[in-house]
């Protein structure tokens, strides 16, 4: 089985929408793995079937969401009124991710083809990031065994939780909650390079 360790840095403004409550958008500071494996694997199209729109996404491999390294956020402010040129956001304030922020995942199975200095498209305004570091190994295999100085996040619904014998919750949602898992002995885990991921599930 492939994986590969990924660092990516944000050229421009984005946001993973936290909630958007009181005229206030927040932003999550972190990348879901549905973001994740959708940017690194989405691609233009002329026409699409309108009906693949409504379809669940598929993909061939796993990944974890993507943890920041470094994150600078701002906050915009719109005080446009009723100005119908304004858009949708006229009134509040909007918390962004910024450019030069940096993340990492890590993706195993059939991973797409990942280089330093490709560009892909992720978050709610589509925005362009940059690979800065990437590791592909090609015969990875999940065991008990290994270990590395550095245990990656991982996305789990609330079901998930109760395989676990122990969690440090990150952030929570309606749908799924992001966790620091320990590396406990005879946890199937999966090692790319000074990375380990607990697989949970």
């Amino acid at each position: 089985m492939q994986a590969a360790y990924v660092e990516f840095m944000l050229e421009s403004s984005t946001m993973n929408v936290r909630e958007f409550y009181a005229s206030r958008a927040r932003t999550h500071k972190f990348f879901t793995k549905e973001a994740v494996a959708s940017a690194i694997t989405y691609a233009e199209v002329l026409q699409r079937d309108k009906r693949e729109e409504y379809q669940p996404l598929t993909f061939p491999f796993d990944c974890t969401p993507a943890e920041a390294i470094e994150v600078r956020t701002t906050e915009v402010i719109y005080k446009a009124g009723d100005d119908p040129k304004a858009g949708l956001l006229r009134f509040g304030r909007q918390e962004l991710l910024l450019p030069g922020s940096r993340f990492r995942f890590v993706a195993w199975g059939e991973v797409p083809s990942l280089q330093v200095g490709q560009v892909f498209l992720i978050g709610k305004k589509r925005a362009a990031a940059v690979i800065t570091a990437c590791h592909i190994e090609d015969d990875v295999e999940p065991d008990t065994i290994n270990s590395a100085p550095v245990v990656l996040p991982v996305q789990v619904t609330v079901s998930d939780l109760v395989k676990l014998p122990a969690y440090r919750p990150i952030a929570a949602t309606g749908r799924y909650l992001i966790v620091a898992v320990p590396i406990l002995p005879r946890m199937r885990r999966l090692k790319v390079g000074d990375y380990v991921v607990p697989l949970v599930g």
